[in-house]
């Protein structure tokens, strides 16, 4: 059983020590947390004191380390747990930088001075990173392998004392060498500028770096080049806030430490003394998830073996702290083993997720298929099939709170019910929903305004393009898309054999494409708010309607329509009043809706287009349990659940346990809704 071990050091300034978190998991049996006072002092003087006596420094921080007794026993438990199964060992520093100098992966095994606890096969030490206000870390989309490679080679070397010259020619070729999967490019000038004015423009899965640097009062400092290629020392601090603001963060960063000026005495070896290390927690800060560096000075062969041991393992595995106990391992009979670190923004270690279902995934798609063919699957459908047209919730919250500068905390800004309720409290309450469809509007001139040639926003009808009401427009833009691609996510659920549709969607782009399919929907808007009654859109009384057909569904708006102002669920407010009402009107559904209720607590449900962590899906999902009780949820044969990973922080496994706290048979295709609808197209679209 693999076991998640987590030594938090968080620094008390007023007691100038540590105190200490410990978190011990692997399955429910295996779930322990402790917090410690005033723990642990670390001498960061003495320590570097010992810094050219490899064996003493590895003694000093041990007995540091594990002078309280319950830190040993956590060590102890979780290797005993874990047996011949790998324990992920998280060291989790929040202090000051100097403490990030240390060399954390010299911890010695308790009761065993000569091995390092790093170098153990099974054991995968990192150190952890997160902060109050650092940006969050999605779980990321495997891409093409690219990666850019930044090899600052200054031509006024000479100037600087006691550093070499950089062969630049030398280390592309080591570069490529390492990196054999990867399509390779490289920075013809390595100036910050052109590193990132190439990261904003371009995705690269890593960024691999290769410069002199030097510590200025616990500060790195990095020598770049300025355009005309003579040198360029940048502050780290000025590096991390230059990446932080690039729209494409590598997955992770390689900083390689290059050799000093003396290299005729054997196997040279760097002089940065960690610099590019210290630059490894601002890089983690400024949003990049994995960050490899050398801690001190490293020799060249030390360096070499372990950066091309480390590729190869991860070309294979998308684990980064896996790769990284391997590669230790390579290295471990070397006198420097402990100099490459390890700064992990990932729980659970891996770098990226390959769009497939978690587990099982022939099965699920094969009986996914089957319960297709037979009508018994109803699709839930969220905001995510419309983000080619009005962008994700949570990208409508960031843009929504930018324009109208709301005094929101940054993690807030994405939440659309906290800046809903914001405008609910601050304006007339009623008005929330005018002032969505007002900004939407704006939103989506600006698209009009810029677009061109096959742009669906292209030369659309002047007539659309009057007043403030949306829908029009991207009714409009939503037909563009289905008549050029049949992949597209509404052309795709519409053509399911699916009898009833249930959509957290706020406009009529899924009737639309049943009616291009020959399709008849009627649409029916849940009846949360007061004064509303259950009929459809048209005001006609439910009773009246037929039995629901897969060429006559029925098509259940439970958030509301733009159309319909009043019925929209926007703010915190709304979702409460919308499940206090779910919970009171459940039982007084209309004897003709009866087939909605089968809908949600019979079949098998699939949701699309939703993330975890949108009150859309968490309000949804607690009014679907409640809806036909825990007992039948639990014996439905099969949940396909797709849910968008590349702004959720939510990893997989946390996403399956979840979801599997309340619903059985959970399957999660873990990828972006167009991918998942085109996989669900090509799978069962011709034999639906």
């Amino acid at each position: 059983m693999a076991v998640d071990l987590e030594l938090g050091l968080v620094w008390d300034t007023d007691q100038e020590n540590f105190e200490i978190n410990l978190r011990l998991s692997g399955s429910d049996s295996l779930e322990r947390m402790d917090f410690l006072r005033h723990a642990i002092e670390i001498d960061v003087d003495e320590l570097r004191a010992l810094t050219d006596d490899e064996q003493r420094y590895a003694s000093r921080l041990s007995a540091m380390v594990f002078a309280q007794p319950l830190i040993e026993q956590y060590y102890r438990m979780a290797v005993n747990a874990a047996g011949t199964d790998s324990v992920h060992f998280r060291v989790h520093l929040n202090g000051p930088a100097r403490f990030h100098q240390l060399r954390w992966e010299s911890l010695r095994t308790p009761g065993d001075p000569e091995k390092p606890i790093a170098t153990v096969g099974n054991v995968w030490f990192s150190r952890y990173l997160s902060g109050e206000n650092w940006p969050l870390i999605p779980s990321r989309l495997y891409r093409e392998r690219r990666a850019l490679v930044v090899v600052a080679a200054p031509s006024d070397i000479d100037s600087f004392e006691g550093l070499a010259e950089i062969r630049r020619d030398a280390e592309v070729a080591r570069a490529r060498a390492a990196l054999t999967d990867y399509r390779v490019e490289v920075v013809v000038r390595a100036s910050l500028a052109e590193v990132v004015q190439r990261l904003d423009k371009n995705y690269y899965e890593v960024l691999y770096v290769v410069a002199h640097g030097w510590l200025t009062k616990d500060v790195p400092r990095l020598l770049l080049e300025t355009a005309e290629g003579v040198g360029d020392v940048v502050d780290a601090r000025r590096l991390a806030e230059r990446i932080q603001a690039v729209g494409h963060k590598p997955t992770l960063a390689i900083l390689v430490s290059c050799q000093s000026a003396d290299v005729d005495e054997g196997d040279s070896e760097s002089a940065d003394s960690g610099a590019l290390a210290g630059l490894g927690p601002r890089l983690a800060e400024a949003g990049v998830p994995a960050v490899v560096a050398m801690q001190g000075n490293i020799t060249m062969t030390t360096a070499e073996t372990f950066v091309s041991t480390f590729f190869d393992a991860f070309k294979t595995d998308s684990a980064v702290d896996r790769a990284m106990a391997k590669a230790r391992v390579a290295v471990r009979d070397r006198p420097d083993w402990w100099a490459p670190v390890l700064f992990s923004r990932l729980r659970s270690g891996r770098a990226y997720h390959v769009p497939a279902f978690t587990a099982k995934a022939d099965d699920t798609w094969n009986d996914l298929s089957r319960l297709l063919r037979r009508g018994r699957v109803t699709p839930v459908l969220g905001s995510g099939l419309a983000d080619g047209i009005l962008g994700s919730r949570s990208e409508i919250a960031r843009r929504w709170a930018l324009r109208r500068q709301m005094p929101i905390a940054w993690h807030g800004r994405t939440n659309l019910a906290q800046v809903a309720q914001y405008l609910r409290v601050t304006k007339t309450p009623n008005m929330v929903p005018l002032y969505l469809s007002e900004f939407l509007m704006s939103e989506l001139l600006e698209r009009v305004e810029t677009a061109t040639g096959d742009d669906p926003f292209f030369r659309l009808p002047p007539r659309l393009l009057e007043g403030d009401d949306p829908v029009p427009v991207v009714l409009e833009v939503g037909r563009r898309m289905r008549a050029r691609d049949p992949d597209d996510p509404y052309t795709v659920a519409a053509s399911l054999n699916a009898p009833i549709f249930v959509t957290t969607g706020w406009t009529d782009l899924l009737q639309d494409a049943l009616r291009e399919q020959g399709k008849q929907p009627r649409t029916m808007c849940y009846p949360w708010y007061r004064s509303s009654t259950w009929e459809d859109i048209d005001g006609e009384r439910l009773g009246a309607w037929p039995d629901p057909e897969v060429g006559k569904p029925w098509v259940c708006h439970l958030f509301g329509r733009l159309n319909e102002p009043d019925s929209l669920v926007l703010t915190e407010d709304d979702y409460f009043a919308w499940l206090t009402a779910w919970i009171g009107k459940r039982n007084l559904l209309p004897e003709s809706l009866g087939e909605l209720s089968k809908a949600l607590s019979v079949r098998s449900l699939l949701f699309v287009g939703y993330q975890l962590r949108e009150w859309d899906f968490q309000v949804l999902f607690q009014g679907i349990q409640s809806f036909g009780g825990q007992g039948v949820l639990d014996d439905t044969l099969n949940i396909g659940v797709q849910l968008m990973p590349e702004v959720d922080v939510i990893e997989p496994e946390a996403a399956q346990r979840y979801l599997e706290s309340a619903l059985k048979q959970v399957n999660i295709f873990w990828s972006d809704t167009r991918t998942f609808m085109k996989e669900l197209h090509d799978r069962t679209g011709p034999r639906s």
